[in-house]
Parts: C-alpha cells; structure tokens; sequence
C-alpha cells in the first residue's frame, strides 16, 4: 500500500503542476483545457499531501495471530 500511495501521491504533483502551467491541453479526457486552474492546482495538491501522509502512516509490520 505504501507504493500505491506514493505513485498517487507523485501523480498528483504531476498534475498540480501541469494545471498551474496551462500544459494539461493534451488532457481533455479529464476536463482539463489548457488553461491554469488555481482551484484545480490546490485540489491536487491536497490530494498530494493527503496520499503522502496515507503512505507515511501504513505500517512496516504485519500482525500474525
């Protein structure tokens, strides 16, 4: 689970920064058309912070029994 989260974590900062900039006009699927979006540069961000800190909070060890 700690992999899944920083993969979701690094994406997000990906697409934090591809909003910020204005480059997402390859991404129509999700919505995005090339403009910068400061709302959706802050929701990525969050979900960055959030993915990072799930990861920080899993567990090393498993419990057997």
């Amino acid at each position: 689970m700690k992999m899944l989260a920083l993969v979701l974590g690094i994406i997000f900062i990906v697409l934090a920064i591809l909003t910020a900039t204005g480059a997402t006009s390859f991404l129509p699927v999700l919505g995005l058309d090339g403009h910068p979006h400061v709302k959706h540069t802050i929701l990525y961000v969050v979900l960055a912070i959030l993915s990072f800190l799930w990861m920080r909070f899993q567990s090393n060890t498993t419990r057997v029994g």
